[in-house]
């Protein structure tokens, strides 16, 4: 009489433990390289919003001569426009200037 053999082989139970370690260190490698990444964003997200508290002081302030280095865009009788660059060039904007 035979009996019904049921379950797995320890060779069966060995391969799925190196296959699913394989798994685990993969996800762990994707885990890594996305917190350093996160680290490189957060930088630059502060250096871009440095960069733009700087622009918005320099063109509050009051200064005619603030944007004396910007190129002309567009001159009216009473007005003009002046193109106007941020120091790391990241923004860009156009001033309305009394003529």
């Amino acid at each position: 009489m035979r009996r019904e053999e049921r379950g797995f082989t320890v060779l069966e139970v060995l391969v799925a433990v190196v296959i699913l370690g394989l798994a685990y260190v993969a996800v762990l490698q994707n885990f890594s390289l996305s917190m350093r990444n996160v680290g490189r964003v957060e930088e630059v997200r502060e250096e871009v919003f440095a960069e733009m508290v700087a622009f918005e002081d320099m063109l509050r302030d009051d200064d005619p001569e603030a944007f004396a280095d910007g190129e002309l865009f567009l001159e009216g009788n009473y007005f003009q426009l002046v193109w106007v660059e941020s120091e790391g060039g990241q923004f860009i904007t156009l001033v309305m200037e009394r003529r």
